[in-house]
């Protein structure tokens, strides 16, 4: 089977963050997919690709969870064209990121490669603001998941 699919973190918000290796892999893309276009880093992303986001998939759902199943089927979709696709998330796509671990499980069944391109995650900034070391109990939780409880 052709195709790929390359997840490359924006970091979490700051386009200063943005990894080296992010920026080159967004350069060098003739198109690059975004989970959505609300991300400080967005305005400051190289010129060249074509941008696209995934922006009307929270209009369409009421739940984030089909939401992110939407996003993830679109982006393996795009994965399976001879080009591939790149796909651009907040943060780090290892680090929390729902849609990269649906479109992780279905390229794998697939065969479908899949390349990670590192961010920082958003710990990192939020223990600096807060002054505290994250080896230090830090405990992080999903909100989502914890509404209905």
């Amino acid at each position: 089977m052709s195709g790929s699919i390359d997840i490359v973190g924006l970091g979490p918000g700051d386009p200063g963050l943005l990894t080296r290796q992010a920026w080159e892999r967004l350069a060098s893309a003739p198109e690059v997919y975004l989970r959505t276009r609300q991300h400080p880093c967005v305005g400051a992303l190289p010129n060249g690709p074509a941008y696209h986001s995934f922006d009307a998939c929270y209009q369409e759902h009421t739940s984030f969870e089909d939401v992110y199943a939407e996003i993830a089927t679109r982006v393996m979709a795009l994965g399976r064209r001879g080009q591939g696709v790149v796909y651009a998330v907040p943060g780090d796509p290892a680090f929390g990121e729902t849609t990269v671990q649906l479109i992780r499980a279905q390229a794998k069944a697939e065969g479908i490669p899949v390349r990670l391109f590192a961010g920082v995650s958003f710990v990192e900034p939020t223990c600096h603001a807060l002054g505290c070391d994250p080896f230090d109990g830090l405990q992080i939780a999903d909100g989502t998941l914890l509404a209905g409880r």
